[in-house]
């Protein structure tokens, strides 16, 4: 009877530290006038969140529509609530998750905010993300001894972030037209993750972002930084864009002129190998890269421009720093007094953006170079 006593005595003690509760207190803010819908659990429709009246407002001194966040809710945000972190996820602990709406937008589960129901040994938080693009800002609390924060993506991949560090997480779209082997990006601001799939682990520190490709290969972890623009080496030039190609180098020629004449119309875009930019007279075959060549032959002194473009389709907002490089070399220029009035001059770059929303007027923004 000894005995017995002390097994339930250890059961008692085991379940006692074992016990867990839901913490509540988690809040869903939407930043925007729209586009920010929420779904209950085992219900098939959204609703876009609305402002609570009165004193059920969680938070009646912001601007911004808050609602309560709970257990199996699930959050969307739409492409038309424009630009930057649209919403947020703001948990019991203060961890702070935002979200944008870029690309086909965002879609993330709150499943699981538990914590030890009478001791402080643990906190177990996990989300789901299904789409999109996140931001999480981790809080560095030191109420538990064990914390336990993952966000579960599909095909077995779940990733486990430390306290206090900060980390993006980005679904990236099955689009053909994209021509991407990725499937989700993991980025460590700071703090360090853990991406796991069918007992692989891979370790990502600060600074590093690792992929995970669409037949589920956990690539090593690498320097965070993005190539912004595709197929920098011009592989791809399209004459027509389809909507398989739409995000390809696309080959345009303009006349400026009116009623010029056809045989003026003679700009040629051609990708040849040639010396880099750092040697560009003397190199070995070897040493050659891919470069574009833009041409125009003849004395014509009436403008018309060849050139190529490429589609972004890109929330920028959430990047640091944004490099846009390009080396240029002009081999001939024979127009006359060319660039003074800024259209005759040889190589000119436009960028056009708009600043907030899909539905913004569209911005531009031209550098030209001058000889």
């Amino acid at each position: 009877s000894v005995g017995l006593f002390v097994v339930l005595l250890r059961v008692t003690y085991q379940s006692y530290q074992d016990a867990m509760r839901t913490a509540d207190g988690a809040i869903l803010r939407g930043h925007v006038t729209a586009g920010v819908v929420l779904q209950e659990p085992r219900s098939l429709t959204s609703r876009t969140i609305e402002r609570l009246p009165g004193s059920l407002d969680p938070c009646p001194d912001s601007d911004d529509v808050c609602v309560p966040l709970n257990i199996g809710n699930r959050i969307k945000t739409l492409p038309a609530a424009g630009y930057g972190p649209v919403a947020s996820l703001v948990l019991p602990d203060a961890t702070h998750i935002q979200l944008w709406a870029q690309g086909t937008g965002s879609d993330i589960v709150y499943r699981t905010y538990q914590v030890s129901r009478w001791t402080n040994r643990r906190q177990i938080v996990n989300l789901q993300q299904n789409a999109g693009y996140a931001r999480y800002d981790i809080a560095d609390s030191h109420v538990y001894q064990r914390v336990e924060y993952s966000v579960t993506l599909a095909n077995n991949v779940k990733i486990w972030l430390s306290p206090g560090g900060s980390y993006s997480v980005n679904v990236i779209p099955d689009d053909p037209a994209l021509r991407s082997d990725v499937q989700f990006e993991l980025a460590v601001r700071s703090g360090n993750a853990t991406v796991e799939r069918d007992g692989v682990t891979v370790q990502v520190a600060e600074g590093q972002i690792v992929e995970v490709t669409r037949a589920n290969e956990i690539r090593p972890p690498r320097t965070a930084t993005w190539q912004l623009i595709r197929d920098h080496e011009w592989h791809t030039i399209e004459r027509e864009l389809t909507d398989s190609n739409r995000y390809n180098w696309r080959e345009f020629a303009r006349a400026d002129a009116p009623n010029m004449r056809t045989d003026e119309q003679n700009g040629i875009v051609q990708v040849v190998s040639t010396c880099s930019p750092e040697s560009p007279d003397f190199c070995s075959e070897a040493q050659q890269v891919r470069t574009l060549r833009l041409r125009r032959d003849g004395n014509q002194a009436r403008p018309f421009a060849v050139g190529i473009d490429q589609t972004l389709d890109s929330d920028v907002s959430e990047f640091t720093s944004l490099r846009l490089t390009a080396w240029v070399r002009v081999l001939t220029q024979t127009v006359p007094l060319a660039g003074i009035a800024g259209s005759e001059c040889p190589i000119m770059f436009q960028i056009t953006y708009k600043n907030l929303s899909p539905a913004d007027v569209q911005q531009e923004q031209i550098g030209r170079a001058h000889v």
